[in-house]
């Protein structure tokens, strides 16, 4: 039984992961340079260090397991740097991989009401895969796809992509697995190719007068040219707590496939987390609705991140950029002026 589960869990992988890196982009709502470069250090003012740890169907051998670490920062005051190092594992098979992402920020109009800048971002990423075989062989399935050996290949890939702030409100774009599939490992014909995946995404943040509560809803839409297409929407909210030392925080996403006629539930997935300062720690459960997800379970995911941010005292609220800062303190000041005139 244990083979036929693992051969399952192998043709499973070679059939859909090894083509895609959704496990890693699938992650945008806590750092979106994973999807989009364009978003590598955005907050010019900020260190931010992250890591997740993923796990699904706690009661199946070999099941999908992943760590990321993830790091940002600004490296000058218009360009940013985003790294991330990712161990992932599903089944007989291993990724190990290396993105590095660099943005670039240009300001196309600053006033008294407005800020509006475009960025841009392009990353490299390189990954070492391996495949264990060793146990699936016995017998049980004469299949030529399963050599019964370990076998490993090196690949190596690009992103790109653009985002447009104005104020609070962005709007961005992006594509990964710009170059054609080059690890030896699933160059074989019957590997699916590996496609291109296009990413769109806009949202919007913004404070309650007077109060530290934070509401940053999120729409996300990808699509490849094998006609995959998903989209999500979630919504982040941030509130303070009695210590002011202290700040909740919580995430809500809805994922529906847009591949069928009127589109299909995927999922749901909730977080809570806390916040101390420049430290964050959340907790995300993942709640399937497809049939398969429902009787093979759901899948949690840990985060944890710390922020280490230049001139922002109060660092357990989210981090705003230095020129968000300044445009909010003019534009305060000259509302205040504006009242007491009339």
């Amino acid at each position: 039984m244990k083979k036929l589960l693992y051969i399952f869990l192998l043709v499973q992988i070679v059939t859909l992961t090894n083509a895609q890196r959704h496990f890693v982009t699938d992650k945008y709502v806590y750092n979106n340079f994973l999807m989009n470069p364009a978003d590598a250090g955005a907050n010019r003012t900020c260190f931010l260090i992250n890591g997740f740890f993923q796990k699904q169907w706690f009661d199946v051998d070999l099941a999908p397991t992943t760590q990321m670490l993830t790091f940002q920062a600004p490296l000058k005051s218009n360009v940013g740097s985003g790294t991330y190092l990712l161990n992932d594992r599903n089944g007989n098979n291993r990724k190990i991989g290396l993105q590095q992402s660099f943005s670039v920020l240009i300001t196309l109009d600053k006033s008294m009401r407005r800020l509006t800048t475009l960025a841009f971002g392009l990353s490299a990423n390189l990954e070492q895969s391996s495949v264990n075989q060793t146990s699936l062989t016995g017998g049980i399935i004469n299949d030529p796809a399963v050599t019964g050996a370990k076998e490993s290949g090196f690949g190596f890939n690009a992103n790109s992509g653009l985002i447009l702030r104005i104020n609070d409100f962005h709007l961005g774009a992006a594509v990964t697995n710009i170059l054609p599939q080059n690890n030896p490992l699933y160059e074989r014909l019957w590997e699916p190719p590996l496609a291109t995946d296009i990413h769109l995404h806009t949202g919007i943040s913004f404070k309650m007068p007077n109060r530290e509560i934070y509401l940053e809803p999120l729409l996300y839409y990808r699509r490849n040219k094998l006609l995959n297409s998903r989209m999500d929407v979630n919504v982040k909210l941030t509130l303070p707590t009695v210590d002011p030392n202290y700040t909740v925080w919580g995430l809500l996403a809805y994922r529906r496939s847009m591949d069928y006629n009127f589109g299909k539930d995927l999922g749901m997935a909730t977080t809570v987390g806390i916040m101390f300062k420049g430290l964050s720690v959340g907790l995300e459960y993942q709640y399937g609705l497809t049939s398969a997800q429902k009787n093979l379970g759901s899948a949690f995911l840990l985060v944890a991140g710390y922020s280490i941010c230049s001139g922002n005292k109060v660092k357990r609220v989210p981090c705003i950029d230095k020129d968000e800062i300044m445009f909010q303190e003019k534009y305060s000041k000259r509302s205040k002026r504006i009242e007491v005139k009339k």
